[in-house]
């Protein structure tokens, strides 16, 4: 194999150009010309022609390893020895765009771009004083092995522990005091350290950012699709951490002197154009404060029932019901499983310039034009109560209430929803039939929620398989259960079923965003009676099941016959039904 160096320079753009022709489909003509616009722009060559010649990243890349006697990276290695990392630091490693991958015969092995750029890896040999051999790799790849051997931010991690002395210890001593501590978080590089992090946590699609203090180490993690993963972070992290929770601290106006109670805070970011609410929550343990973000997108809400995963007899249901001029219309399911969203989504539909729409909400998560949204204030004395008794003063036509907590809460809601008014809102239950048995439990009489509530929608949200690795696998490990279901979903065709086998954009998992699966239940007669007569969810279900309703498990499953999500989705986001 050819080491770069063993390339003369000084035939560099003839070699460079023929294994270009030689390496891509274009022709010499056009690279010739591609090379040039290179030339006059200061760009170099391979990357012009990935982005403007419309070559293959990856074969281009194969096919010029080949014509240079080069090494080509087709996959990420399994594993890295940390004696081998140890050699390229995270900032000569960040900066240069390599990963080191193995120690040859006296060569160190580094996963780079562009073979070309004689000067930096001159540079780069002679900083890590040792011959350099290059393997060409994709540029997200290189980017993606980075985050993974080094960790989010290592580069930054290893400038700002550098530049400390050994009297300023303040950003690792459990005892640090707060003015070294407020200096520390207005250091650039700790803001951009954080930044980072929530960069990369929104790049991810992850809604929820966990920094987790531990007696001997420091965690990061991501919320993604509903399930946690683990942030790779420089292990020297954990020195930073009294400097980052600083930052994050006056980030979301909270007190960097507190370290005994809970705080809970909130801000704003914007990336690449686009503005993201974030939700701070700081809560004391006994290895330091453990904090958790909320990343919530400040998009307009332009959803539909269909696009959210809805079936459309479950879509028909919860036209009608948002369709009545009065009522309450209960949306339940447990945090994080999309209430919000189609709250909103039902809004869509109803506001019109004929039609006066307030909404009162702990906080705010979506913006909608022509709608008047309020947001709760407890520390104030505004919390929902005494919002909907206000509201109410604003002759409005429809009402969006974020939650039912309290009884107060309810007997307002439900008041309303009898005096002409039609009420939409969440509450915390189970299933469907379980709503108005928890209403009666927050003291609200049967016969008040038997005549106010016009329907009941649970759901929740499963992961979707990734369409960029599916496969269709056999029903044969299916239970007898889930092959009926999936049969009765499927009269008159072949369910089918599929797996994702993992790659690079789903981050390997196999899945990629999420649906909807739901169940609505419409408040008959039937289900009237037995709320009256106090009967208990599980009778309730059986007679809404009698009356039509498609069950959350079974909605599942019918997903699950439409190529849509899994079996372990299924199991692990539905319970049995009855």
């Amino acid at each position: 194999m050819t080491s770069l160096q063993a390339i003369p320079t000084t035939a560099a753009v003839p070699n460079e150009l023929t294994a270009c022709i030689q390496a891509s489909d274009l022709g010499e003509v056009r690279v010739c010309e591609l090379a040039a616009f290179a030339r006059d722009r200061g760009q170099p060559l391979v990357e012009t022609l990935v982005e403007r010649g419309g070559v293959e990243e990856g074969t281009f890349l194969e096919r010029l390893a080949g014509a240079l006697g080069l090494g080509y990276l087709r996959e990420e290695p399994e594993a890295i020895a940390p004696e081998v990392l140890a050699r390229v630091s995270p900032g000569l490693a960040t900066s240069y765009r390599v990963v080191p991958l193995r120690a040859d015969a006296g060569a160190l092995c580094l996963a780079v771009f562009n073979p070309f750029d004689w000067q930096r890896w001159d540079e780069l040999s002679q900083l890590l004083r040792q011959k350099i051999r290059p393997v060409l790799c994709p540029r997200g790849r290189i980017q993606k092995m980075l985050r993974a051997c080094y960790g989010i931010g290592a580069d930054t991690v290893e400038r700002l522990l550098a530049g400390q002395s050994p009297a300023a210890d303040a950003f690792g001593a459990a005892q640090s005091t707060d003015l070294s501590e407020e200096a520390a978080a207005n250091e650039p590089t700790v803001v951009h350290l954080v930044n980072q992090i929530l960069t990369e946590a929104i790049r991810s699609r992850a809604t929820d950012i966990h920094f987790e203090p531990y007696e001997d180490r420091y965690r990061v993690r991501y919320r993604i699709d509903g399930l946690l993963e683990d942030v790779s972070i420089p292990v020297s992290l954990r020195l930073l951490r009294l400097a980052m929770l600083s930052r994050i601290k006056i980030m979301s106006n909270l007190d960097i002197t507190e370290k005994r109670l809970p705080q809970d805070g909130r801000c704003h970011v914007t990336l690449a154009g686009q503005d993201y609410d974030l939700r701070v929550s700081i809560l004391p343990g006994i290895h330091g404060e453990a904090v958790v973000i909320r990343l919530q997108s400040r998009s307009m809400v332009r959803y539909d029932l269909a696009a959210l995963g809805f079936e459309p007899d479950e879509q028909r249901k919860v036209a009608r019901l948002i369709g009545r001029p009065h009522g309450l219309m209960l949306v339940t399911g447990p945090t994080g499983s999309g209430k919000t969203t189609t709250l909103y989504t039902c809004l869509g539909r109803i506001v019109t310039p004929h039609v006066k729409v307030i909404t009162v909400e702990d906080p705010v998560e979506y913006w909608m034009d022509g709608v008047l949204q309020m947001q709760v204030h407890e520390a104030i004395g505004f919390d929902f109560a005494s919002a909907l008794r206000h509201m109410l003063r604003h002759d409005p036509d429809v009402m969006l209430i974020g939650e039912i907590r309290d009884r107060a809460t309810a007997d307002i809601a439900i008041r309303s929803a009898l005096t002409g008014h039609l009420v939409l809102a969440t509450l915390h239950t189970n299933d469907a039939a379980g709503a108005m048995p928890r209403l009666i439990d927050i003291g609200v009489e049967p016969f008040l929620v038997a005549s106010s509530v016009t329907g009941v929608l649970a759901q929740r949200l499963i992961r979707k398989v990734c369409q960029h690795c599916r496969q269709e696998c056999p029903m044969g490990d299916l239970d007898e259960f889930a092959l009926q279901a999936m049969a009765e979903a499927f009269p008159n065709g072949r369910p089918v079923r599929v797996e994702g086998r993992g790659c690079e954009r789903c981050r390997f998992t196999g899945y990629a965003e999420r649906m909807a699966v739901g169940e609505v239940m419409v408040a008959n007669a039937e289900v009237r009676r037995m709320v009256q007569e106090r009967q208990p969810a599980e009778r309730i279900k059986e007679a809404a099941v009698r009356q039509g309703m498609r069950t959350l498990r079974s909605g599942a499953l019918r997903a699950l016959g439409e190529g849509k999500t899994t079996l372990a989705e299924v199991l692990r986001v539905t319970q049995d039904d009855l």
